[in-house]
C-alpha cells in the first residue's frame, strides 16, 4: 500500500500530462446558494467524451462544485472510477477539463460510494485497522494525484457509525480544513429518527460528533426521500442542521429518477427558501450528461437556468492558452481510444475532437 506521505508527495509532483497553469479567472465560483453538478457518464454513446468546458465558457453560468463520480473500493483490487483505474487514458480528457474548471473558480471533488455496494464494508473502509488503512490509502492517493478539492460520500448501504465518523475525521486531519467533505444521504436519513436512511448509521450523531469538519449535506430530495416541490422537506432539514449546511439534490431529468421538479415549481420554492432563511445551501443536481432542457446535446443548459434562479450575475470565466487547446485535443483523442468505441483500426490521427478546443483559446 502507498502511504498516506507517499500521496501528499505525489500531489507536489506535476502529472506528466498535466495542463499548463491557466490565469486568475475573472470572477471566481463561490458563496451561497451553492450550484452544485455531479458528473459521472463520461463518455456518449458515440464513445465521445462529455465536455464539462461549457459550464465555464457558456455565459450566464455560476457553478461552484462539481463532483465527478463514482469512486469504487474494490475488495481485494485496486480503486476503480466507475469500471476502471482513475489513471486509464479514457480519463484523460476528463482529469484535464476538471483543472481548467479548478483554474476558474469552481471546486472539483470526487464522490466515494454511490448505489454500488461495497466501498464501506466490514472489509473495505468499514474494517479494522490495518483494513482501514489499506483501503483508505489509496483513496488518499487518489484525491492527491488528480488535485481532488473534496470527497463526497455517499454511503448507500449498511456502515457503523464508528465507521463513519473515523472516515470523517481522518479526512479532516488529513487534507485540512480547506478540504471540502460533504455527505449525499437521502434527504429523509437527516431528518428523525425511524425515517428511511440507507446510510445504516445517525446522522443527527455524526453532526454532533464531527459536525465541525462537515461543510454541508447533498441531500437527495426525490425518488421518495423528499421533495423541492414546496419547502416542507427542506424546512425540516435547516431546522436540524442550519439552512447553510443543506443543499438539495435534484434529478436534472425525469430519465434520472422520479420527482423531477419543473423549473417554475422549483423557482418558486427556491424563492420561499430565499426569503425565509437569506443565505442557504443551494442546489445539486444529478447528473450532467443529459441534464433538462438541453438533453444529451447541450447539457450545461440546466445550469444556465439554475443560475438565473440561484445565482444571477456570478458567471465564471477562463482564458484558454493555444498550448492548453492542443493538450485538450491530445487527450480528447486518448479518451475516445482507449474508451473502446472508435473504428481501433483507424490512425488516432484521424480522429478528431467534436469540440473546437482552438475557438476557445483567448489568451
Amino acid at each position: 500500500m502507498k502511504s498516506f506521505w507517499f500521496g501528499l508527495l505525489s500531489a507536489l509532483v506535476p502529472l506528466t500530462r498535466a495542463l499548463p497553469a491557466q490565469n486568475a479567472p475573472a470572477r471566481a465560483a463561490g458563496g451561497l446558494p451553492r450550484l452544485v453538478l455531479y458528473h459521472q457518464t463520461f463518455h456518449n454513446s458515440d464513445g465521445n467524451p462529455v465536455s464539462v468546458l461549457p459550464l465555464i465558457t457558456k455565459q450566464n453560468i455560476a457553478l461552484t462544485h462539481l463532483i465527478v463520480c463514482s469512486i469504487h473500493i474494490n475488495l481485494g483490487g485496486v480503486i476503480h472510477l466507475n469500471d476502471y483505474p482513475p489513471s486509464d487514458p479514457r480519463f484523460d480528457i476528463l482529469w484535464d477539463e476538471a483543472r481548467l474548471l479548478a483554474d476558474s473558480g469552481v471546486t472539483v471533488m470526487g464522490m466515494v460510494g454511490g448505489a454500488a455496494p461495497g466501498s464501506f464494508d466490514p472489509d473495505t473502509l468499514d474494517g479494522n485497522h490495518t483494513t482501514f488503512e489499506y483501503y483508505y490509502g489509496q483513496l488518499v492517493d487518489m484525491i492527491a494525484t488528480y488535485n481532488l478539492q473534496g470527497l463526497d460520500i455517499d454511503v448507500e448501504q449498511s456502515m457503523s457509525q464508528a465507521g463513519i465518523t473515523r472516515l470523517v475525521t481522518r479526512l479532516a486531519a488529513d487534507f485540512g480544513p480547506g478540504f471540502v467533505i460533504t455527505l449525499a444521504p437521502v434527504a429523509s436519513a437527516l431528518g428523525r429518527s425511524g425515517q428511511p436512511n440507507l446510510s445504516g448509521f445517525s446522522y443527527r450523531r455524526l453532526e454532533k460528533a464531527v459536525g465541525d469538519k462537515i461543510h454541508f449535506y447533498n441531500g437527495q430530495f426525490y425518488n421518495g426521500f423528499g421533495s423541492m416541490a414546496d419547502t416542507r422537506t427542506y424546512d425540516e432539514l435547516a431546522a436540524g442542521y442550519g439552512a447553510t449546511r443543506v443543499v438539495a439534490g435534484q434529478v436534472t431529468t425525469p430519465d434520472n429518477g422520479y420527482q423531477y421538479v419543473p423549473f417554475d415549481v422549483l423557482k418558486e420554492t427556491v424563492a420561499k427558501i430565499q426569503s425565509r432563511y437569506g443565505d442557504w445551501g443551494g442546489l445539486t443536481g444529478w447528473e450532467y450528461f443529459n441534464a433538462q432542457p438541453g438533453g444529451l446535446a447541450r447539457p450545461w443548459e440546466w445550469a444556465e437556468v439554475m443560475t438565473t434562479i440561484l445565482r444571477p450575475g456570478k458567471e465564471v470565466s477562463l482564458r484558454i492558452t493555444k498550448e492548453t487547446a492542443k493538450k485538450l485535443e491530445s487527450s480528447w483523442v486518448r479518451s475516445v481510444v482507449s474508451s473502446g468505441t472508435s473504428d481501433m483500426g483507424a490512425s488516432s490521427a484521424n480522429i478528431k475532437p467534436d469540440i473546437d478546443y482552438m475557438a476557445l483559446v483567448n489568451a
